[in-house]
């Protein structure tokens, strides 16, 4: 989209920048559009009964006090109704009654409309990005501070309610009150309207110079706000590291120092809408002034009235209010394009992994897994596999074992299709799965990862995460067979304990054990375990392996291991190398011919082929 500016002699206001963030989320607003107009309506009626409310006054001071007002319908209807001045005053009292609470009633409907709208306007835009975060593939997680998308998720979606609802309505108002109160100001006396509005150009010009400046200002502080959020979330979310390695003092300066850096960038924004304001409070006053000087010259002289100049003076001193509301109008647009901008900037992001054109469900899976010729590459550059072939059959129980970068969590990481290869071909039950759909890959995989990951949910929902229809006994089943469930009896409220930050109250054993039980619990065709013994003690270790060794467990079981005893027990073992298959087969020949698994097993445990049947540690 062509980005448009207003010039003016010094600055310019950046319209594109509106332009493109109203048009991007403008979606969001028409549903609520029959709302949006009846807010408009009554702000409307709150115009009105402003524009109405000195007239009353004029007419105490006019009619009641000096009997100097010009003959007018007014003067018609007040003598119809009323009887002496007392009357009069009365029936201006309710004037002023009746007024007020119009404009209440008013402000109250309008109010209480756009807060409707714009919490809805909200939650929509917040539900549908995190709904689309999700869609992105890990990798642009890995690369993006957390505390900067939790940022956008919601002060920047907030602020740009500012912009999505409340300026359409506050913008239309202010210039209607304006224009209003304008054209009653020349009625009454068009020297001194002009003298009113001779400072309208300057407040507008005013604003749109420093705007632009507001929105840069504002762009350094959401960037330095995202920046403590990031520190906060990783300093809490570690505070044990923190704290073993006594870091609490460092981690408090680097907080402080980046929390300053905030309050700076906070101040500076702060500083350019005071600008702004003062320049429309001493613009309003200077046309005050004037006014005064030459309306009571203009009464002295019997020109116009007592009542005339005050009503003037009143919708002069109210004209002060809608051109402050446009002057922090137009810096409050401006923060909020600019956290448009940064909303707008991650729904861009295109999932690098998305369901063909026709994909269609695997079905019924027996867990055949293949790749041919497979090659991937990290940001194009680093390869991570090359020309990698396997051919896994249906039930068999596999171990991938290689030297650290080897490439064995990138060919995990594309069977659940985090990423998609570039060149080759993965396929499953002969399909190639990029022309199945997301949904029926991954469903169909259970996946244990060596950092484990538990949400702050009971312990019940955590292991049920990827079968939430699972019932108790089969929870407390799968847990049995894991040897979790007397840990997680022992707890205060069993299995319905509500896990801390990433169930820091566990123990990395127990943590590992509820990873391995919440893949079992879904009862995959793909059993996908990455390090599974991570964190466990050799007799755990060995309750444990039986939960995915025994004979019940049916589905193809691919395992990523560094230790590489009791791998006999493996159908096959597949060894990577600088991202390609050097070896495959089994524990026994793989042994005898003597390569690149014969001397990873020999500078592991010095053993040799005839010492294969001993000892009882697990991958």
């Amino acid at each position: 989209m062509a980005r448009w500016t207003m010039k003016t002699r010094r600055g310019r206001m950046d319209l594109g920048g509106v332009r493109a963030v109203g048009a991007r989320f403008s979606k969001y607003i028409r549903p609520h559009r029959w709302k949006l107009l009846g807010a408009f309506g009554a702000a409307f009626g709150t115009i009105a009964m402003q524009v109405a409310s000195p007239w009353p006054i004029k007419i105490i001071f006019d009619y009641v006090l000096t009997d100097k007002m010009r003959p007018s319908w007014i003067t018609d209807a007040l003598s119809a109704v009323s009887s002496g001045p007392t009357s009069v005053l009365a029936w201006v009292c309710g004037a002023i009654l009746v007024v007020a609470l119009l404009d209440a009633v008013f402000s109250y409907f309008r109010d209480v409309l756009l807060a409707q709208t714009g919490q809805r306007v909200v939650g929509k835009i917040r539900q549908d990005l995190f709904a689309h975060l999700q869609t992105l593939s890990p990798d642009v997680f890995e690369n993006r501070k957390t505390g900067d998308l939790l940022m956008r998720l919601t002060g920047d979606i907030q602020m740009l309610r500012q912009m999505l609802v409340n300026a359409m309505i506050t913008a239309g108002q202010a210039g209607m009150m304006i224009t209003a109160m304008i054209v009653v100001m020349f009625w009454l006396n068009p020297v001194l309207a002009i003298l009113g509005v001779s400072t309208v150009p300057l407040i507008l010009w005013a604003s749109w110079r420093i705007s632009k400046k507001i929105n840069k200002a504002t762009k350094n502080q959401r960037e330095k706000e995202s920046e403590v959020a990031s520190i906060a979330h990783d300093v809490l979310g570690a505070m044990s590291i923190v704290q073993a390695f006594n870091r609490e003092a460092l981690e408090q300066k680097r907080f402080s120092r980046q929390n300053r850096s905030s309050i700076r960038a906070g101040l500076k924004t702060t500083k350019l809408q005071s600008k702004l304001y003062r320049i429309v409070s001493v613009a309003t006053a200077a046309a005050m002034c004037a006014i005064l000087f030459v309306g009571v010259r203009s009464v002295l002289a019997g020109q116009m009235t007592a009542g005339d100049l005050l009503v003037f003076i009143s919708y002069l001193r109210a004209l002060n209010k809608p051109m402050r509301q446009v002057a922090k109008l137009t810096g409050q647009v401006a923060k909020a394009t600019s956290c448009g901008q940064r909303v707008a900037d991650v729904f861009a992001i295109a999932p690098s992994i998305e369901d063909r054109e026709g994909a269609a469900s695997l079905g019924a899976v027996r867990g055949a897994v293949s790749l041919d010729g497979v090659t991937f590459r990290y940001n194009d550059a680093v390869t991570a596999l090359s020309d990698v072939s396997v051919s896994i059959e249906a039930g068999q129980r596999v171990a991938i074992v290689g030297h650290t970068g080897a490439g064995k969590s990138t060919l995990a990481r594309l069977l659940l299709r985090f990423h998609d290869p570039a060149e080759g071909t993965v396929r499953i039950d002969g399909v190639d799965i990029r022309d199945a759909t997301l949904e029926s890959v991954r469903g169909n995989i259970g996946w244990v990862h060596q950092d484990t990951v538990l949400f702050g949910m009971s312990i019940a929902e955590n292991m049920a995460l990827g079968r939430p229809d699972a019932d108790e006994e089969t929870i407390r089943d799968v847990a049995r067979r894991v040897r979790a469930d007397d840990f997680i009896e022992a707890l205060p409220d069993g299995y319905d304990t509500v896990l801390g930050q990433g169930g820091s109250q566990l123990s990395g054993g127990q943590r590992q054990r509820l990873a391995l039980a919440r893949a079992l619990l879904r009862e995959p065709a793909i059993l996908l375990m990455d390090e599974p013994a991570t964190g466990l003690d050799a007799l755990t270790r060995s309750l444990v392996e039986e939960a995915w060794m025994a004979p019940a467990n049916e589905a193809t079981t691919l395992v990523i291991c560094h230790r590489l005893r009791d791998m006999e027990r493996f159908d096959r073992v597949v060894v990577l190398e600088h991202g390609c298959v050097v070896e495959s087969g089994t524990h026994v020949e793989l042994l005898a011919q003597r390569g690149k698994y014969a001397a990873m097993y020999t500078g592991a445990y010095g053993a040799g082929p005839a010492d294969t049947a001993t000892g009882r540690a697990a991958c």
